[in-house]
């Protein structure tokens, strides 16, 4: 199975390229972000893709927005927007025995507090979601670089955003609860792997850039993954896809997030029990 996240940033100007693409590569789930647009504004070409269920999740002004892509071979898919969603900022799917959830992390520019909320807000739901032994696949923009290999030292200024230990922290805890960032399990000590870069100054050509774009699986379904890349020669965007390609899911292979426990229902006062 193929898994894919993008942002795009703004639908209406990637079309073309996005229906090239998707086309292309074919993959069974691709998450979007940043679609900049409400569902009557998308172009109608790519509003409904042949061989796919679509939801998207966006508002009018230009501003966030995301979308999940669900091959239909996969059978019937349950979309839902997760209670702590803010912005048109997340959206899930519930197909195949997976959950995907598709995240747009706030920058922080304009408010730090409520990135570092939305991440809190993420994680917890997270292991609401591995507490009823959900096989959760998150995917998504963090606007995180979890490590310091995962900025280009050129970029990397102290306590810059993206970087700060309590934005890095959040990423350890869904670490934490058993998720593993796919590429760092297939690259682990890879150098200079970016997928966004500023537009400026020529980075993208120099390979400037940032690794803020993440598919995360659970141990489980990450040692069935056969690779995990960031596809580079799509720029039309600022951030390129990351795609990685995993087995069949093994509905025993449960996570059990910080509870401990498998299954068993919903934690009490959970998200997850919330949302349903």
């Amino acid at each position: 199975m193929k898994i894919a996240t993008w942002n795009v940033n703004g639908i209406r100007a990637r079309a073309i390229a996005f229906e090239h693409w998707i086309q292309a590569r074919r993959p069974d789930v691709l998450c979007l972000q940043e679609i900049k647009a409400h569902p009557d504004q998308i172009p109608a070409g790519i509003r409904d893709i042949r061989g796919y269920t679509s939801r998207w999740h966006g508002a009018r002004g230009g501003y966030s927005g995301v979308s999940i892509h669900v091959s239909e071979s996969l059978g019937e898919t349950e979309y839902s927007v997760p209670h702590f969603d803010e912005e048109t900022r997340v959206l899930q799917a519930r197909v195949g025995g997976l959950t995907v959830v598709n995240v747009y992390t706030p920058l922080g520019q304009k408010s730090y507090r409520q990135k570092i909320e939305f991440l809190g807000s993420l994680v917890h739901y997270i292991d609401a979601l591995c507490y009823e032994g959900e096989n959760v696949i998150l995917c998504g923009d963090l606007n995180v670089a979890h490590r310091d290999a995962d900025v280009h030292p050129e970029m990397y200024v102290e306590d810059m955003l993206c970087t700060r230990p309590d934005e890095r922290s959040m990423i350890d805890a869904l670490h934490a609860l058993g998720l593993k960032d796919l590429f760092r399990h297939h690259h682990p000590d890879e150098q200079h792997a970016y997928s966004w870069w500023p537009y400026y100054g020529g980075a993208r050509a120099r390979n400037v850039g940032w690794r803020i774009d993440y598919i995360l699986a659970p141990s489980a379904i990450a040692g069935t993954s056969t690779g995990c890349w960031i596809q580079r020669e799509e720029s039309s965007s600022d951030h390129s896809p990351v795609l990685a390609e995993i087995g069949p899911v093994n509905n025993s292979g449960k996570t059990a997030g910080k509870s401990g426990r498998k299954s068993g229902g919903n934690a009490p006062g959970s998200a997850a029990a919330k949302d349903k």
